[in-house]
């Protein structure tokens, strides 16, 4: 990767304000994400608005403002923005001043530099809007405090596999994170992420340490292993997004590689809602370790673990949301569900095990429709240890309430309650399946139910 020094070291082109329309047309205000998403917008660290400064990054397919262009006169030339274009084909990036459309940055190659630049060079936060043009990235770019990315219709981030190591002792291809939030009060919106086959070692948008987040109407395919995940975060929206086709998770709170710092850390203040989640080998959505949540009004197909898991995870809702067809990928005790409550002594990290936040506790399940799993909705404790059966009387989750579901298609049971404590299982529907209702009365105690239905 290159820099254009003549571009950096102060020689800017103005860009032609009709030009400026082409690629900002409809986009409204830049930083008004409310409009964008339906939410407030991300706030600013003194509580109010982001900063009104703003850069917007294209791409060009090898032409050059500052006379270096095909038109000769110092604008900017974009008649072909490389969409479809092989990835070693030539390429340039470049960064524009919002206030006056002049170039800041220009590197050529792959975007994350161009990117990094914008994030870097706000001063006291903003906006970086991405053109709606492909932007192949070879590493990972890093959005910092009070910022947001936003793309416009037709913007796509992709995985570059050019130079990649092809010692492969897998055959699924490991790549890279695209966008990594490590700040506060940040929102990602609009943008589409392509994985390029790369299954192992990425996410389309990883989040450590953020306090305000909000990713929203993006789109990811193709790959990653987490597509959309978030660890140790507070105050999270993650909202409108459609994921398809990750290999491990779709959306997370943990975070690859497994094992890492980053790994199974605590959130709270969660909110998961009107996302559409498929083709998934785990979960579909996986609110582990988090605390105060919601996951409602989405949509989840197609997985090979519960589609939608919490495990363990504390005072949250699980409410309105569609789950259909599970396929087992080697399933843990009991079976795999729609919809799942869980201890898993996998999933708890040193600084919780033994503590009330170790274990899954005032969860309510209300209002789903669960079609062809297994198992409906679930409730279990998973030792690591298989032989520790008494971890399903001390570890079990409690004090959860499943009422008003409808689960058609359940092959092995309608509800199971494998392990758990004063829950409340009442007015749920349950069609065509062998065993509606399930409590294994050894390790579930104090479960209450009342006017469920069955119907073949």
């Amino acid at each position: 990767m290159s820099n254009d020094t003549n571009d950096t070291s102060g020689q800017r082109a103005g860009i032609g304000q009709s030009t400026r329309r082409t690629f900002l047309g409809g986009l409204g205000a830049t930083a008004g994400l409310g409009t964008l998403t339906g939410f407030a917008e991300a706030r600013g660290g003194d509580g109010g608005g982001l900063s009104n400064a703003v850069y917007y990054v294209v791409r060009s397919d090898g032409r050059r403002p500052n006379g270096h262009g095909s038109n000769g006169h110092g604008q900017w030339s974009n008649r072909d923005s490389g969409r479809g274009r092989d990835e070693d084909g030539e390429a340039s990036y470049h960064v524009l001043e919002g206030e006056t459309g002049s170039v800041a940055f220009t590197t050529d190659g792959t975007a994350e530099e161009a990117f990094q630049y914008a994030f870097d060079d706000l001063p006291t936060g903003g906006t970086v809007v991405a053109s709606g043009d492909d932007f192949q990235f070879g590493s990972p770019a890093t959005l910092g405090d009070d910022t947001a990315l936003v793309g416009q219709q037709g913007t796509r981030f992709v995985v570059s596999r050019t130079g990649m190591r092809d010692d492969q002792t897998t055959d699924e291809q490991s790549g890279h994170d695209l966008i990594r939030a490590r700040g506060d009060d940040v929102a990602i919106a609009n943008i589409a992420f392509d994985a390029n086959g790369t299954q192992l070692d990425n996410h389309a948008i990883q989040a450590d340490e953020c306090d305000g987040l909000l990713v929203a109407n993006n789109r990811t395919v193709d790959g990653f292993q987490m597509a959309i995940s978030f660890s140790r975060c507070t105050n999270v929206q993650i909202v409108g997004n459609e994921v398809l086709d990750p290999n491990w998770y779709g959306i997370t709170s943990r975070s690859a590689p497994t094992g890492s710092d980053r790994d199974l850390r605590r959130s709270e203040n969660v909110v998961i809602a009107r996302n559409y989640v498929a083709g998934v080998t785990y979960n579909n959505i996986a609110t582990y370790n988090v605390s105060n949540f919601s996951v409602s009004n989405n949509v989840v197909v197609d997985g090979g673990h519960s589609l939608i898991a919490c495990s363990p995870a504390q005072q949250g809702a699980i409410v309105g949301n569609v789950c259909r067809d599970l396929t087992e990928y080697a399933p843990d005790p009991g079976g795999e569900a729609g919809i799942e409550i869980e201890y898993k002594e996998t999933h708890v990290r040193e600084e919780i095990a033994g503590t009330p936040l170790a274990r899954s506790f005032d969860i309510t399940i209300s209002g789903n429709q669960v079609d062809n799993c297994p198992v409906g909705v679930l409730a279990r404790t998973v030792p690591s240890d298989s032989d520790d059966q008494a971890a399903r009387e001390t570890e079990r989750p409690y004090s959860f309430t499943v009422t008003g579901n409808t689960i058609s298609d359940a092959a092995d049971a309608g509800i199971r309650i494998r392990s758990g404590e004063a829950g409340v299982v009442a007015t749920n529907t349950v069609r065509n399946s062998p065993a509606p209702i399930e409590v294994d009365e050894s390790y579930a105690v104090d479960i209450q139910q009342g006017l469920n239905a069955t119907r073949e």
